[in-house]
Parts: structure tokens; sequence; C-alpha cells
């Protein structure tokens, strides 16, 4: 099977395209449709981005049909493993705020037992 970034790689040479000139054509810069041809999608300034970019560029060079076939279940791989690594990362995130917090609160049950014995100490040789 051929990948979405080859289609779209060959329906711009077969037309005689550049990057560049493609660049020009749909307003996204050349750095972006290359790594759209490579199938880096994470060089893209954002995952939103990529479904946008991918069709903008299909309808561009005309290949919009054979394109919607290609990106449907890459599409849904592509979510899903953005959302197990977001959900990591926002569990990894709630881990240590919760170390943060406990932390912060061993420091402060700390600081005020010192001073609850300073105190003492204080009032006992006063």
């Amino acid at each position: 099977m051929t990948g979405l970034g080859t289609l779209l790689a060959q329906a711009r040479i077969e037309q005689g395209f550049t990057i560049d000139e493609m660049s020009e054509r749909t307003r996204i810069r050349p750095q972006f449709l290359q790594a759209i041809e490579e199938e880096q999608f994470h060089l893209l300034p954002d995952q939103a981005y990529v479904k946008p970019f991918i069709r903008t560029y299909a309808r561009a060079l005309g290949v919009e049909d054979q394109i919607e076939a290609e990106t449907e279940p890459r599409e849904t791989s592509l979510l899903a493993e953005d959302l197990a690594t977001s959900i990591r990362e926002r569990r990894e995130r709630a881990r240590k705020a919760r170390r943060t917090r406990f932390l912060i609160r061993l420091l402060l049950g700390a600081v005020i037992l010192a001073g609850a014995a300073y105190l003492v100490y204080w009032f006992m040789n006063s």
C-alpha cells in the first residue's frame, strides 16, 4: 500500500510542480508540505493542522478523492495515538502536581511544628 505522503508527492511530481510552487498555491510553508510528503506529521505546528493541510494540498493537486480513502484509517490511528499520549501526559502532570502539593504541605507542617516548639521553649524559659 502506498502511503499518503507518497501519493501526494507523486501527484505533485507528475504535474511538474516543485514544493515551493505548491507552497505558493496552498499558502502552506514548504517545510510543512515536505513533512506531509514524508509523513512526518509531528513536524507540523500542531496535530490540528494535519487534516486541513492534507486536504488543502490534495485539493490543490486535484487528488482529493484519492486521498480521502487513504486518510480515514490513518486519521483514526493518529487521533487514537494522540489521545493516548495526551492522557499519559495529563496523568503525569497530575502525579507531579500531587507530589508537589504533598511536599508543600509537609514543609508547611514542619515549619508550623518548629514554630510551635520554639514558642513552647520561649514560654518555658521566660
